[in-house]
């Protein structure tokens, strides 16, 4: 028979202490930095370039609350998993067996759909269709082996998703605590080279948005990365719905508080004193998608757009004076070529320089366009964006 779970709801062996957040490819120091604001004093260190490790503190409820709130608020990260074993020798063999040792009985409920995602390769382990077969056949021995039916596998729609990253000769095996991207919020975007939430929010992050400063987005599209940059500059948190992410149906987290942390999150507000947040663009239909998806995150009343190309943006003397950050996403590459490109790109060092000690942060994947500012980068921080390799240029704007 299958053995039932302590009265507490952990899991035999308790709660590991081991979450892995995974970002786009040179995002995992923004995703850092948001786990030491979201989490005071739980240590939170890079792996890699997309992946942070996070040693989450003290008893068993303490790691549910800790692990419920990361997955529930946090920005930058695509996607927040919760180890259950690491450094597993990457073969066949081995990682059968330990999956095979794991509770599985103790996390999934009898009839939770769940697939697997495997991520990464190793000389012996080189198709991730192999290993996924292989660690779901490894559940479903565990289930069988101890006499109960196993859960049904289904790999279209899973309520559970089992996450196994291959890295540098060995495993980790978890569990996908929002059941896929966490990238997505509210509403629909049809915009023609849309930046990816998450994405724009480790680039607020990595450029240092704080609400003290004034913020200005002049090729602000359809909002993505202003409202992402507001956000972060605000002190917002991402404030996800428990109950659409498979951390609701896991077993353990059925005692943790969801509800509690999800009601504290969505009921945080931006500050009434906060500096000027501006956005901008030439295009009257983005300006309108722009302006809608700020409603739809609540910041409507907090940040200003205006239909205006760059080269006529005008902004007040006060918000010139106060130093403050340019965070912007030109048009650039194959899907946003077209006659005007380089103009606009002229036009934005133009502004740049009329913006004395503020600090302008541009999004590129182009060298050649990223020439037409004419100004010299002090930092500059590489970025996978659509699958294309692109940087994060950062420019101090010397003051008068």
């Amino acid at each position: 028979m299958v053995s039932r779970r302590a009265a507490h709801g952990a899991p035999r062996g308790g709660i590991p202490p081991h979450l892995r957040l995974v970002t786009a490819p040179g995002l995992a120091g923004a995703a850092a930095e948001e786990v030491s604001a979201l989490l005071p004093g739980v240590p939170a260190r890079e792996a890699d370039s997309s992946t942070v490790h996070v040693e989450l503190p003290g008893d068993d409820a303490a790691r549910l609350a800790a692990a419920a709130r990361a997955v529930l608020a946090l920005r930058a990260a695509g996607r927040v998993v919760l180890d259950l074993v690491r450094d597993v020798p990457a073969e066949p063999g081995p990682l059968s067996a330990v999956v095979r040792e794991l509770p599985w009985e103790d996390w999934l409920p009898p009839d939770a759909r769940f697939a697997v995602r495997a991520t990464g390769r190793s000389p012996a382990l080189r198709h991730t269709v192999h290993v996924a077969r292989l660690v779901k056949d490894a559940v479903r021995d565990r289930f069988r082996g101890r006499g109960g039916a196993a859960p049904p596998v289904d790999p279209r729609r899973p309520r559970v998703l089992l996450d196994v990253a291959i890295r540098r000769g060995a495993c980790s095996i978890g569990l996908d605590l929002g059941g896929g991207s966490l990238h997505a919020r509210a509403g629909r975007r049809d915009a023609a080279a849309p930046l990816r939430e998450d994405v724009a929010a480790g680039l607020a992050h990595l450029a240092g948005a704080r609400g003290a400063a004034p913020l200005l987005d002049p090729f602000c599209g359809s909002g993505t990365l202003l409202a992402e940059a507001a956000a972060v500059a605000l002190g917002l948190p991402a404030a996800r719905d428990p109950r659409g992410l498979a951390l609701g149906a896991l077993l353990p987290f059925r005692d943790a508080p969801l509800g509690e942390i999800a009601e504290e999150l969505a009921s945080r507000r931006p500050p009434g004193d906060h500096a000027p947040i501006l956005g901008a663009d030439a295009d009257p239909a983005r300006v309108a998608e722009a302006r809608a998806l700020l409603a739809r995150a609540g910041l409507a009343g907090h940040v200003e757009v205006r239909e205006a190309p760059v080269e006529e943006l005008e902004l007040a003397d006060e918000v010139v004076a106060t130093p403050g950050l340019v965070l912007t996403n030109p048009p650039w590459g194959r899907r946003l070529e077209g006659p005007g490109v380089r103009a606009a790109w002229r036009a934005l060092g133009t502004l740049a320089r009329r913006l004395p000690g503020w600090t302008l942060a541009v999004l590129s994947g182009d060298p050649a366009l990223t020439r037409e500012l004419g100004l010299a980068a002090s930092r500059r921080h590489p970025v996978l964006v659509g699958g294309v390799d692109a940087r994060l240029l950062l420019y101090p704007l010397r003051p008068r």
